[in-house]
C-alpha cells in the first residue's frame, strides 16, 4: 500500500517572555509573572539605576555604583553583577556592547509617574483630572532608605516633577469645581515638598473657596511656624495676602 503524504511535524510554540514588574516607589521589589524574585543588593542597585536612567554606558554604570573603586575594579564588579542578574532573571538586562539597559518586558512603576507628570507639564489634554490627581497623590517615595548620591539626585528630580504635576492638577480641579479632590491633591504636594510655598498657597486657596477660613488660617499658621523654626524666614507676601481677609491687621504686611 502506498503511504499518504507525510504529515508536517508541529513546531514547538515559542514561549512568551516572562513579564517583569520592577517597583521602586515605596521600596524595591521585582516580580516575574506575579511571583517575587530575590536579587542581591548589587543586582537591585543595578536594576534600579538602569530603570531610572535608561540605557547607559557600562563605564558610567560602574563608576556610579562603585564610586570608591578604580575603573578596572568597578568594571569587574559590574561584570559579576550582570552575570548574576542575567542568570537569575533572564531578559531583565540587555545589551552586549558598550551600553546596557532594561529589557522590553520590564515594566517600572516610576515610568508611569514620570510620563503622567511630563504630560501635565506639556499641557496635554486630560479626560479625568480627578483620576490623575488621585494617581499622583498616592505615589510613595523613591527607594526609601537608600542614601547613595545618585539615588538622592533621582529622588529630588522625581519629587520636583511630582509636586509640579500635583499643583497643576489641583489648579485644574479647582477650575472644574472639584474642591474636595483639589484639596487632597494640594495637600499631597505639601507632603512631597513641605517647604514649597506654592503648594501651601494652593491648600489655602482651596480651603477659602470651600468657605473654611478657620482651616485655612490654621494651615497658614502651621506653615508659618515651620518656616520660622526650620529656616528663620516668613511666608511670602502672596501667602500673607491670601489670609489677610481672615486675620485683618494681625498679618504682618
Amino acid at each position: 500500500m502506498s503511504e499518504g503524504p507525510a504529515r508536517p511535524i508541529p513546531l514547538p510554540r515559542p514561549q512568551a517572555a516572562p513579564r517583569l514588574q520592577l517597583t521602586l516607589l515605596g521600596g524595591w521589589s521585582l516580580r516575574c509573572d506575579g511571583a517575587g524574585v530575590a536579587v542581591s543588593s548589587n543586582g537591585q542597585r543595578l536594576l534600579a539605576l538602569l530603570a531610572l536612567r535608561g540605557r547607559t554606558q557600562r563605564d558610567l554604570v560602574a563608576g556610579t555604583l562603585w564610586p570608591g573603586n578604580d575603573d578596572q575594579s568597578a568594571l569587574a564588579n559590574l561584570r559579576t553583577t550582570l552575570w548574576r542578574v542575567r542568570r537569575r532573571v533572564q531578559g531583565a538586562i540587555v545589551g552586549g556592547g558598550p551600553e546596557i539597559g532594561l529589557g522590553e518586558q520590564v515594566s517600572v512603576d516610576v515610568h508611569e509617574l514620570t510620563s503622567t507628570g511630563e504630560r501635565l507639564l506639556r499641557q496635554e489634554p486630560v479626560a479625568d483630572w480627578a483620576a490623575i490627581g488621585h494617581t499622583l497623590a498616592r505615589q510613595d517615595q523613591l527607594l526609601p532608605g537608600w542614601y547613595e548620591d545618585w539615588v538622592l539626585a533621582e529622588r529630588e528630580r522625581l519629587q520636583q516633577l511630582q509636586v509640579h504635576a500635583l499643583e497643576i492638577a489641583a489648579e485644574r480641579l479647582v477650575q472644574s469645581s472639584q474642591l474636595a479632590t483639589a484639596l487632597e491633591v494640594a495637600q499631597a504636594a505639601t507632603v512631597v515638598e513641605p517647604f514649597r510655598e506654592t503648594a501651601h498657597c494652593a491648600v489655602v486657596e482651596v480651603l477659602l473657596k470651600q468657605s473654611n477660613p478657620a482651616q485655612a488660617l490654621r494651615h497658614y499658621r502651621r506653615y508659618e511656624q515651620l518656616l520660622d523654626r526650620e529656616l528663620g524666614i516668613e511666608p511670602s507676601r502672596r501667602l500673607r495676602e491670601l489670609v489677610r481677609p481672615v486675620l485683618g491687621d494681625h498679618v504682618r504686611a
